[in-house]
């Protein structure tokens, strides 16, 4: 009985560790993919990959064009050499990518600077225009509390935010476009400002991660 107790004991220390340990590391996994995400659409849209609206000024791309696992939404193929990895062009049947224990949607605006989720079924909705100079990511954990715990934004001006005490969770909770921004609705992702060291569109505070 007093071994049972120990290993009782011993559990219950070990394993809640052990899940702190991996939510840490999937935290760090989805921040790096995120400075990479920046770079690629820094990249793109320098060179002016993808322009539909023929003016020589670049557009945002979504998470299957900047992979290579779609078609471009001007209908030029697929980017060749892809900008991000595979994995992170395989969305589910919402629109969401899977990634280390976390959740991450790319959303680009419409005319009316709402954000649309970058899939290929909302390709038409996107305004060049608009994509032109807005975009924003959001990554949550598949399980709040056990696969990570911190929410994540990122939008064109390439600073990430943080929001330690969101409450964001899988499919239960799942954060709006412009959740990171200030002066706008939290749908709506062009004309704000970062919500950086302050409460953002969706009431939560949100920090500029150094």
């Amino acid at each position: 009985m007093i071994v049972v107790a120990i290993v009782g004991i011993l559990a219950g220390i070990a394993i809640p560790n052990l899940l702190s340990s991996r939510a840490v590391a999937n935290e760090r996994a989805v921040i790096a993919t995120l400075r990479t995400l920046t770079t690629a659409q820094t990249q793109c849209r320098a060179q002016a990959v993808l322009d539909i609206d023929g003016d020589g000024l670049g557009e945002a791309l979504g998470l299957g064009e900047l992979a290579g696992t779609e078609f471009l939404r001007s209908g030029a193929g697929r980017l060749v050499p892809a900008s991000l990895s595979a994995s992170l062009g395989t969305l589910d049947a919402l629109g969401y990518v899977h990634s280390k224990g976390y959740l991450l949607a790319l959303y680009l605006p419409d005319a009316a600077g709402l954000g649309v989720l970058a899939t290929p079924a909302n390709a038409s909705a996107v305004d060049p225009n608009q994509a032109e100079v807005s975009w924003s990511c959001l990554a949550w954990p598949v399980t709040h509390g056990t696969t990570g715990t911190a929410s994540y934004f990122l939008n064109q001006s390439g600073e990430i935010l943080v929001a330690p005490d969101a409450t964001y969770d899988g499919f239960v909770s799942i954060p709006l476009a412009g959740s990171g921004l200030l002066g706008v609705p939290s749908a709506q992702i062009a004309g704000g400002m970062l919500a950086s060291n302050t409460l953002g569109a969706d009431g939560n505070r949100w920090r500029s991660l150094q």
